[in-house]
């Protein structure tokens, strides 16, 4: 029997969930966030990552504003390695356009940590799917 949801963290700028169902760890980016209340937030997700065995987590970045370029590096050298070692495998990220996509790009070109995968989707949907299995929906054959 599943757990029920909780909510880890509700801020302005930010939402971490765990969902029972479908099991997964569910980021919503509201807006801007201080460099504390990145980091802070961030470990927050770390402490429900190790209490929920969390190995699938999506970042739903499409309302994220500017993150800056220490927070991204921060994030990289202590947030990533922490994660992964608590047992996350696969990160899932939304981002629709402009800055906030070409800034998810250039930092998830730039992982490299081993057992650990981070991808980029257009939707929740495609990006749930990823995070919780390590498959794509097939492209429709034309």
């Amino acid at each position: 029997m599943a757990k029920a949801d909780e909510t880890y963290l509700d801020e302005p700028y930010l939402s971490i969930r765990w969902r029972a169902i479908p099991q997964i760890l569910y980021a919503e980016w509201k807006g801007f966030a201080t460099s504390d209340e990145y980091r802070a937030a961030l470990l927050t997700g770390v402490r429900a990552i190790r209490e929920r065995h969390v190995v699938g987590y999506v970042s739903d970045a499409r309302k994220a504003k500017l993150v800056l370029p220490q927070d991204m590096q921060w994030a990289k050298d202590v947030w990533l390695p922490q994660a992964a070692a608590a047992g996350l495998k696969r990160m899932a990220v939304t981002a629709e356009t402009g800055l906030g996509k070409v800034i998810l790009e250039d930092a998830i070109n730039e992982v490299d940590q081993p057992g650990f995968s981070i991808r980029k989707f257009d939707s929740v949907t495609a990006a749930t799917t990823w995070a919780l299995t390590g498959l794509t929906e097939p492209k429709p054959r034309i």
